[in-house]
């Protein structure tokens, strides 16, 4: 991932509520910028931060570079594991800064939908796109039962940040 500017992740973390003892998880598969801003916020807000490392050389950094706090948990995680579901942990905010040429969109949106509580919020950052790429983002949001969609195109330089909403009684869930 590219360097995001300092200026805006202030700017996208202003999409997260301000109140304590929230839950956010974070799928990353390398260290950036947002992610010292994601434990800071967390910090500061008594909140509690999943970071989910998908590379092994990142969750070993990670697990030094944040040993002495607290309000952090680093988990060394497997896309490929059946569910994402662990200890019944449901989450206020998703943040995906996954590189998903790599990765199928619909199955990782099937399996992060039952972790993120109702009314809970998913925001994804991904390269900056084109207007098919968005609607086919658009699209697997909406089979995938997520609602509200929001793609902000002109925060960050080389990214776009995808928004939905994660709502109780749509479609079969």
């Amino acid at each position: 991932m590219k360097n995001l500017e300092q200026d805006k992740v202030a700017q996208l973390l202003q999409i997260i509520q301000d109140k304590p003892g929230q839950r956010i998880v974070h799928f990353s598969d390398g260290s950036h910028i947002l992610t010292k801003n994601l434990s800071e916020f967390c910090e500061n807000h008594h909140s509690d931060y999943y970071l989910y490392c998908t590379k092994d050389a990142f969750y070993d950094k990670s697990v030094t570079k944040y040993a002495d706090q607290s309000h952090i948990h680093i988990v060394k995680f497997n896309l490929r594991r059946p569910r994402y579901m662990m200890q019944a942990v449901e989450y206020d905010y998703l943040i995906a800064t996954l590189d998903f040429t790599q990765e199928d969109k619909a199955v990782f949106l099937e399996k992060c939908y039952p972790i993120i509580r109702t009314g809970g919020n998913i925001i994804i950052l991904i390269p900056n796109s084109s207007y098919a790429e968005r609607d086919e983002w658009r699209d697997i949001l909406v089979e995938q039962y997520y609602v509200s969609t929001n793609i902000i195109d002109d925060l960050f330089e080389h990214y776009d940040v995808i928004v939905a909403k994660r709502m109780h009684g749509w479609g079969g869930k």
